[in-house]
């Protein structure tokens, strides 16, 4: 018998369920598309029983497309974040999921962030916060508001329709640690919505029950153990391979999530720190700038050729120091400076500068951008970054690759699976079914390398003058008034590397 991980990746725009082994083979996969609906500007909301369906739909397909040698051990689900599906006592779901990228609590986050207060900027309470959420509900919806009994990200949601248990992961509740530890949720209303939001939590390797659902598919696979899982970018980036202190990783999507592991916790101004294993955090976060920066580049000096083949083109330009250096801020940055209002610019650019020059410059702005992070997050927690492993569709540029190594000074490694995220989950799922010993081990024998870009070490001196020119422009763009347009935010897509669902409209001003 051939053993096989069931491993789930769950997006707003598509589930998508595989059968993986031991060694990280994919031998059958299934995808089924979701949409969302917007009932009024700002919102953006999903059924969830539209993700049931479609686990089920899925899971039989990858099920059928397995003969009776294939022997599926356990389950996994992990994915979308930052989405909330609300249940009563009875398990009945109360409304439809409020989205990643819905944005109708923006005055409530007012309210409860200066309820809150954080110093960090990037732990501020937005609009996109189960904080601010809640507090839209009951100031909205008191009726459905009342009847709450928990708060579930959609896998958790998905784990509870399997196995009848409530769960939740140690790796995204983390997120909620900064209110905790500062007594700030204490009494009052704030403490009851933290209650409805956190539970015991688990390691996204641990059992969080059996399948105890009798329809099919899943009367085929009842009693087979469920495995926690966690939120999307953490399993994107662990089926990269990125498992181990000094490791450094780049979730290369429309825009892109960038982090450094490391041994000690550090609060800095700026980053997200988020638990990332046992004794292992990271420290890093969303931007705004990736594959979203390239297509600008791309239509708007009319590059040659499609996007793939203008960026692989230009993308092999050799680097001098007479081409334009840009700062990537096109529509505001988050991760380090979380603010809507600031804006990208070149420095240096003259009449010789064609479509490909400056898509170039594009290019190696992006990977300027991700060397700030890392550089923040090494100074801080005085971690030696080793490797920076890269996975979603920004990724599979080999010249973006290159200018990503030569930029940064450390080599970049692609793994050889497309869908990180579902080999994230098959990788928790073997850990717990015993045939790995932990996550780095899994890793091992389940991230196939695909490609090294190595740093060359001849274009060491000019990528330090070009990354002190960037930060010249960064000073200045900090420095620069606040602008009264209208800005557009490109959030970071719940299923990184898929095309980029939408904007995210936002005012002047707001951080």
């Amino acid at each position: 018998m051939t053993e096989v991980l069931i491993a789930i990746d769950i997006g707003t725009s598509a589930l998508r369920t595989a059968a993986v082994t031991p060694d990280g083979r994919v031998l059958a996969c299934a995808l089924e598309p979701l949409s969302f609906s917007e009932p009024f500007p700002g919102w953006a909301e999903l059924d969830p029983e539209d993700w049931w369906r479609a686990l089920c739909k899925t899971t039989g397909k990858v099920l059928e497309d397995l003969s009776d040698k294939h022997l599926p051990l356990g389950l996994c689900v992990c994915g979308v974040t930052r989405t909330q599906v609300l249940i009563d006592a009875g398990g009945s779901v109360l409304r439809p999921a409020m989205l990643f990228r819905d944005r109708r609590a923006e005055s409530d986050a007012r309210v409860v962030a200066a309820a809150l207060p954080q110093s960090n900027p990037a732990e501020t309470i937005s609009a996109f916060h189960p904080f601010a959420r809640l507090a839209w509900l009951a100031r909205k919806e008191p009726e459905i508001y009342s009847r709450i009994d928990a708060v579930l990200d959609p896998k958790d949601w998905l784990i509870h329709r399997l196995t009848d248990t409530l769960t939740a992961d140690a790796v995204t509740l983390s997120r909620l640690d900064a209110f905790a530890s500062s007594g700030q949720l204490v009494s009052g209303e704030l403490s009851r919505i933290g209650s409805l939001i956190d539970r015991p939590r688990l390691w996204p390797w641990q059992e969080a029950g059996r399948i105890t659902e009798t329809a099919a598919p899943f009367d085929r696979l009842r009693g087979l153990p469920v495995f926690s899982g966690s939120m999307d970018a953490w399993a994107t980036a662990v089926g990269a391979g990125a498992l181990l202190p000094g490791q450094a990783y780049d979730v290369a999507g429309t825009s892109e999530a960038v982090g450094l592991l490391s041994t000690v916790r550090k609060g800095v101004d700026g980053l997200v720190s988020v638990l990332w294993g046992e004794s292992l955090w990271q420290l890093g976060g969303p931007t705004q700038i990736g594959a979203d920066s390239a297509t600008w580049a791309h239509e708007v000096f009319r590059v040659k050729g499609r996007l793939s083949t203008a960026i692989e083109r230009a993308g092999h330009r050799p680097p001098a120091d007479d081409l334009p250096v840009f700062l990537p801020w096109l529509s505001g940055e988050r991760t380090p400076v979380w603010r809507s209002d600031v804006r990208g610019m070149f420095a240096g650019l003259s009449r010789g500068n064609d479509g490909d020059a400056l898509l170039w410059s594009v290019l190696e702005g992006v990977a300027h951008a991700l060397r700030d992070i890392l550089e923040i997050a090494g100074r801080e927690t005085g971690e030696r970054i080793t490797e920076l492993r890269v996975c979603g569709g920004g990724a599979q540029s080999d010249a973006w690759c290159q200018i990503k190594a030569d930029v940064t000074g450390v080599p970049v490694v692609r793994t050889a699976a497309k869908e990180t995220g579902l080999i994230g989950a098959a990788m928790c799922a073997a850990v717990g079914c015993g045939l790995h010993a932990t996550l780095p081990a899994a890793a091992q024998a389940m991230c196939r390398t695909d490609a090294v870009f190595e740093p060359r070490a001849p274009l060491a001196a000019l990528f330090g003058r070009r990354a002190r020119i960037y930060q010249d422009l960064k000073r200045m763009a900090l420095s620069l008034p606040e602008t009264p347009l209208e800005l557009n935010l490109v959030p970071l897509r719940d299923g990184v590397g898929e095309a980029d669902a939408g904007r995210l409209a936002t005012k002047p001003g707001k951080r």
